[in-house]
């Protein structure tokens, strides 16, 4: 019996791949979510799980087991198989299927067991005593398929009537994600983020990858004054960061009394108390009831200035 088991891991885990064709008893389909829900397989079925769209936080699933006393009784004797390109699709309706098997672990001599599948390279699931690592199968049509079979011949029925009780669950990324938002006003063109001193991509979903706790943030734009901020990533969640770029043209704030003509560089009479300034040298002269007064103004760029106009009352007797 040795023998015979350590010839079909080996044949599973170390031949080339060719499509098989097989028949089951059943398809169980089970849906991806987060709820205990049970399902049952027996020793000839398989369990399609079908995965949600968004898989932004999911690096892989767990498939726990309660194996029943009939079959925890007979060690080494039932095989679970995971497989790539499934055809046809998996239904409820379907029983007859081809396609390659990738992986491939025998139910131990115990009354639960979790099959963990990676989803993802560079996830963080690992083995252990009460668990199993399989392979990363292909996930492009949505669905990993699991099948039950008997590793010999010669079982008690009562093995190969055994049901096994199944729940699923995503594995969750230990990371979070940081989306940055800016007002409508704002250019999104050319921005550039840092985060805790690094140069980070923006991935075209507009998702970077965290891990959890705090960072460091920096966002710049050409156009605009460098923003810094720090953000509490929380993991397996979108955090947003809404910045509100401030131009880096320099500006002039007036606080002038009413009726005052403000000209500026000798020529340009400037309505507005707040205005957009080009750096340099320049002129400004404030006109108020047949007096002038003209002050000069060196500006650099991304500079605020505030200039006040006062005018004093003399009072003197005689």
């Amino acid at each position: 019996m040795k023998k015979l088991i350590i010839s079909l891991l080996t044949a599973a885990l170390f031949s080339s791949l060719h499509a098989e064709v097989f028949r089951v008893r059943q398809t169980v389909i089970v849906p991806l979510d987060s709820s205990e829900t049970k399902y049952y397989a027996g020793v000839n079925d398989a369990v399609a799980i079908m995965l949600p769209e968004d898989m932004t936080f999911i690096q892989g699933l767990e498939v726990s087991i309660k194996i029943p006393n009939a079959a925890a009784g007979y060690k080494n004797t039932i095989i679970y198989s995971l497989y790539n390109n499934i055809s046809p699709v998996p239904s409820d309706k379907n029983i007859d299927y081809s396609g390659e098997e990738i992986y491939t672990g025998l139910y131990p001599g115990q009354l639960s067991w979790a099959v963990q599948i990676p989803l993802v390279k560079g996830n963080t699931i690992k083995k252990s005593p009460y668990s199993d690592k399989t392979l990363i199968p292909d996930t492009s049509r949505r669905f990993v398929f699991l099948r039950n079979q008997l590793a010999m011949k010669g079982v008690p029925q009562k093995v190969i009537d055994s049901q096994f009780e199944l729940t699923v669950k995503p594995i969750l990324s230990e990371k979070g994600a940081l989306k940055i938002k800016t007002s409508e006003t704002s250019s999104e063109k050319n921005i550039s983020v840092t985060v805790d001193d690094k140069p980070v991509e923006i991935p075209s979903n507009g998702l970077i990858m965290l891990k959890a706790g705090v960072h460091s943030v920096s966002v710049s734009s050409e156009d605009s004054r460098d923003e810094f901020r720090t953000v509490v990533i929380e993991q397996a969640k979108i955090n947003e960061l809404f910045i509100d770029f401030k131009s880096v043209s320099p500006r002039v704030h007036l606080s002038v009394p009413e009726g005052t003509k403000v000209i500026l560089d000798g020529e340009k009479e400037m309505s507005d108390r707040s205005f957009e300034i080009e750096s340099g040298e320049h002129t400004i002269r404030f006109e108020l009831g047949g007096y002038s007064v003209t002050k000069n103004l060196t500006v650099q760029e991304g500079k605020t200035y505030r200039i006040s106009l006062s005018v004093d009352a003399v009072i003197s007797s005689e």
